[in-house]
């Protein structure tokens, strides 16, 4: 498929991806950023690699959603990430995704409220949630990386937009997205809308140092 990318001699530009599969989306941003990524090491002094504002718009999400390269393999996603956006316990954790997402405040389910908007009005442009909560993350170490999630229908089925504001594009995102699919499926059988495509805007894209040597093998 065509795709937009990086404009030569200039690694600052959004960049657009049109995967047809989560494998093919992470082994095409993890090459991109090898070849062209700019280095920076972060607040807590760890070296990356990185692009700003990559796009991925997965066509399908449910095919090919683990490359063989990828350091976990689709039964461990499964057993540990299938269900983390549906579980409000925040057990131990500053947070969860889970509790922001269905017990936000301990008394507001995101969830419960996207199903309702799109059974309400299917073509709504407010089936949205969010993890980020001001009052805490402004002030703790440990805050949210997915933080706005938005459903929408296009042409009959249900899509998933994220932005996500600091992504492991080496590590993460592959989990991410297999748990984002896993969100869309229950949303859609809750609404009886069919799951569409996922898309993820990682606003910082970026791969750790201590990844870059497994990186250039994918």
């Amino acid at each position: 498929m065509e795709e937009a990318i990086i404009q030569d001699g200039d690694n600052s530009m959004p960049m657009y991806l049109k995967a047809k599969s989560p494998q093919d989306g992470w082994i095409r941003v993890v090459r991109k950023i090898m070849d062209g990524g700019m280095i920076r090491v972060d607040e807590r002094g760890s070296g990356t690699r990185w692009l700003d504002n990559v796009m991925i718009h997965i066509a399908d999400p449910y095919i090919d959603r683990v490359s063989k390269k990828y350091p976990f393999s689709e039964g461990v996603l499964k057993e540990k990430y299938a269900t983390q956006l549906l579980n409000p316990d925040r057990m131990d954790f500053d947070y969860t995704y889970g509790e922001r997402l269905n017990a936000w405040g301990d008394e507001i389910n995101q969830i419960d409220y996207v199903i309702a908007k799109l059974k309400e009005s299917p073509n709504s442009r407010r089936a949205i949630a969010t993890t980020w909560d001001p009052r805490k993350d402004t002030i703790v170490d440990e805050v949210p990386c997915l933080n706005h999630f938005v459903f929408m229908v296009r042409e009959g089925l249900l899509d998933l937009s994220v932005m996500i504001r600091s992504n492991d594009m080496y590590g993460a995102w592959p989990a991410n997205v297999y748990a984002l699919g896993e969100l869309l499926t229950y949303v859609s059988n809750k609404t009886g809308l069919t799951q569409g495509t996922v898309t993820t805007l990682s606003v910082n894209a970026h791969i750790y140092k201590n990844d870059w040597s497994k990186a250039e093998e994918v």
